[in-house]
């Protein structure tokens, strides 16, 4: 009896034991299975924000390849999971980027999170501060010609005996600077010599000045067959007119210096042309006519670019062209709606040609398309006819040759003739003109600017 009592004890023992055991093994279990799960949601969290990154670098990418114009996409596949990415703009060189990872999927989700980063694009600044600048070549003006601007020479600059205006203040650098032959100057005008019925509506500063009529005051040293309207300092005086006051001796005054020229460094055009060609590059003559149109840059085109008959091409990136560029016939040649107030260039080895009402297309307000020729020579390297308005032209080995009813924002040339009633006009913009495409020139996160938001 006492030994199946005995044996009745040993049994609920070890009940009781197996019951104790069975509650431990089931709460380590149990915390087995809560840190499993709270792992895999780590490991999910984690694969979800390595996706939303993801998803900024390609984003990142795209604005580079897109020259901005990305908006972002949803649904990409990637790895173990999606991510989803939009794009903002803030401003013209500063976007904000939101990307989205989730995993396994958007439906249900085991993770989910979002960051956001701005992105900023380098931008290269070169300044115009004149309609038109001029190497040692000169400037010419022929018949009605007009710069609404202020024009600065480092070689002479001449009228040709017709009815030119110029409404800014000239410059014709150096001791043999002259402004001569029927030039109409409505600021004031700087030169060692100015002479040949020049009409001069500010005041005049020179050495020599020989039949001009000025509206101001005269800072000379030898003055003859003139009409000052305001006050005359001088050391020789010769059958003028003189209206104001007069002060003698006085030794004229200093010759303008020579402006910087080419405004842009070698280095930074090679930089444009590497970034152009950083694209690809299209071996032969690539042509747009009629109703084609194409998007097209960052590109180096081996070859010729023609566009003529109201083809339309939209500039996503810098183009290089090796051989000529001829934009004719109510061709179109527009910014992506992307730069913003940034602006770009179009280079040309050979000869440019834009005639016949081309049209150059801003995408804001202080955006401009440049055209510009390395071309070398003394004849009409850079030819512009018949209304060519938003463009910037730029031949600093050569001559620019403006003609007709030509309308343009800002020329510099080696040399430059402007001819019938052509007409430069400068913007307060071309003072700080923006290419995005400058050496570094691509879309980049802004350092300190990423953030989780969930």
């Amino acid at each position: 009896m006492d030994q199946v009592r005995q044996a009745g004890q040993i049994i609920i023992i070890a009940l009781i034991f197996m019951v104790v055991i069975l509650v431990l093994v089931g709460a380590l279990l149990g915390f087995v299975f809560q840190n499993v799960g709270g792992t895999r949601r780590a490991v999910a969290g984690e694969q979800a924000l390595q996706l939303a990154d993801a998803g900024i670098d390609k984003a990142v990418w795209r604005l580079n390849q897109t020259a901005g114009a990305f908006s972002g996409e949803t649904d990409t596949v990637l790895g173990t999971g999606v991510f989803d990415v939009s794009v903002a703009t803030l401003s013209g060189n500063l976007k904000e980027v939101t990307a989205t990872g989730y995993v396994p999927n958007k439906t249900n989700p085991q993770a989910r999170k979002q960051v956001k980063v701005q992105v900023s694009i380098d931008t290269t600044t070169i300044s115009f501060n004149y309609g038109i600048l001029v190497g040692e070549g000169g400037l010419q003006l022929q018949n009605s010609a007009r710069v609404v601007g202020n024009v600065y020479s480092n070689g002479l600059i001449d009228g040709t005996g017709g009815t030119a205006r110029i409404t800014g203040d000239v410059y014709s650098a150096g001791p043999s600077g002259r402004i001569f032959n029927r030039v109409q100057i409505d600021g004031s005008a700087h030169a060692h010599r100015i002479d040949t019925n020049v009409t001069i509506g500010g005041s005049a500063y020179g050495q020599i000045m020989d039949r001009v009529t000025v509206g101001g005051n005269v800072f000379t040293n030898s003055l003859s067959r003139c009409t000052i309207g305001g006050n005359a300092f001088f050391t020789t005086k010769t059958a003028c007119t003189i209206a104001g006051s007069q002060t003698t001796p006085y030794s004229g005054e200093p010759d303008p210096p020579p402006e910087t020229f080419p405004p842009i460094p070698s280095s930074q055009i090679e930089s444009w042309k590497a970034q152009a060609a950083s694209g690809g590059t299209i071996t032969g003559n690539y042509l747009l006519s009629g109703t084609q149109q194409a998007s097209l840059g960052p590109k180096k085109i081996v070859g010729d670019l023609r566009l003529s008959n109201t083809a339309r091409l939209t500039l996503t990136g810098p183009l290089w062209v090796t051989g000529e560029i001829e934009i004719t016939n109510s061709a179109v040649v527009a910014l992506a709606a992307s730069y913003g107030n940034n602006s770009e260039v179009m280079i040309a080895d050979g000869i440019i040609e834009v005639k016949n009402s081309a049209v150059f297309q801003k995408a804001g307000p202080n955006s401009y398309i440049m055209l510009l020729t390395t071309a070398t020579g003394n004849d009409d390297q850079f030819e512009i006819g018949n209304s060519a308005d938003g463009l910037i032209a730029y031949a600093p080995n050569g001559e620019v040759e403006i003609t007709n009813s030509a309308g343009l924002r800002e020329i510099v040339g080696w040399r430059v003739e402007v001819k019938n009633s052509a007409q430069v006009t400068y913007e307060s913009g071309l003072a700080n003109v923006n290419f995005s495409s400058g050496p570094g020139g691509s879309w980049t996160v802004v350092r300190g600017t990423w953030r989780e938001i969930k």
